[in-house]
């Protein structure tokens, strides 16, 4: 039978879950079933857990404390969606500061926030570094899973799965965005179905060629400025970088607003899609997104110097 050792708890914490900060007064056998423990690549432990992180479901066998305590936090974002999500589409200011009529209302007005922040901090809570003994518990992986916004998700399925039933957004669109722009730009991806949510099967439809249409636009001008990188055509051109594509219309409206940092971009966002509203919802941000990166990379003056053929039309802004 499997001898599971009681991990090393900080006198301060002695009552606290390890896996989401609430109060504790049971333990948590890891792994859950002594037949279990040759599968997980640390031995078996027991660690504070409150009632509700022992009882929440979790799919398979973990391979480490670590990997299990993912699954659930990612059980608690399911369960607790709708309260995170609170925080995605509203500030506290704006919760204080909104005119609900009615008992039921008025009572969501109060505790909205409230709930939110306490899911947020058990989602976010961090527990104490394991040992037993005073020695400490080797296997720990950084690169598991994925992460946004300082959150580690289980994957990027679990992350779309989440934003979607926070956020009431459509899920085919997220899916179908994310393949086609890359996990690596999945802020620009829920953006695009965050202004969609009541989105038809046409318009949906209609978005994501949009979006594929500029993505093999961005391939093939790629290509071209790969090939033609030794020449400058003038009086703009647009600049390839790793993460988007910055147009000629977009830095001209930059330079044209002296518009030379992303701050200031940021302050004149609102200008800016009211200058390309006529291209469209996706095209728009497409040249947002293009722009964003180029003014961050123009704040190193080497690149500028090197990598931006349109350098020269900076210097009188």
């Amino acid at each position: 039978m499997a001898h599971y050792s009681l991990i090393d708890i900080p006198f301060n914490l002695r009552h606290t879950c390890w896996f989401c900060g609430e109060p504790s007064f049971d333990l948590l056998s890891f792994s859950k079933s002594s037949h279990q423990v040759h599968k997980i690549s640390h031995q078996p432990i027991e660690l504070p857990a409150c009632k509700e992180c022992l009882a929440l479901p979790s799919a398979g066998v973990s391979e480490s404390i670590w990997s299990f305590r993912d699954q659930i936090k990612h059980a608690l974002m399911n369960k607790y969606a709708k309260h995170l999500g609170i925080g995605l589409q509203w500030t506290k200011e704006e919760l204080e500061e909104s005119e609900f009529d009615g008992a039921i209302l008025e009572g969501f007005g109060k505790s909205a926030w409230p709930m939110y922040e306490i899911a947020k901090a058990r989602v976010e809570y961090v527990g104490w570094d394991i040992s037993v003994d005073n020695e400490p518990l080797e296997g720990y992986d950084e690169s598991y899973g994925y992460e946004f916004n300082g959150i580690r998700y289980l994957s990027i399925q679990a992350c779309i799965e989440y934003h979607v039933k926070a956020l009431s957004l459509d899920l085919v669109l997220l899916e179908t965005v994310v393949e086609i722009v890359g996990s690596e730009r999945f802020a620009y991806a829920l953006r695009i179905a965050t202004l969609n949510r009541e989105v038809s099967y046409r318009d949906r439809l209609a978005i994501i060629d949009e979006i594929k249409n500029q993505e093999q636009d961005k391939d093939d001008l790629r290509e071209l400025n790969e090939a033609e990188k030794s020449s400058v055509i003038l009086p703009l051109v647009a600049v390839v970088m790793n993460e988007a594509i910055a147009q000629p219309e977009a830095i001209e409206w930059a330079i044209t607003h002296s518009c030379t940092t992303l701050e200031i971009l940021i302050e004149q966002e609102d200008d800016f899609f009211d200058a390309f509203e006529h291209l469209g919802g996706p095209t728009a941000f497409a040249l947002f997104d293009g722009l964003q990166w180029y003014l961050a990379a123009r704040r190193d003056n080497t690149w500028c110097v090197e990598n931006d053929p349109n350098d020269e039309f900076w210097r009188e802004v």
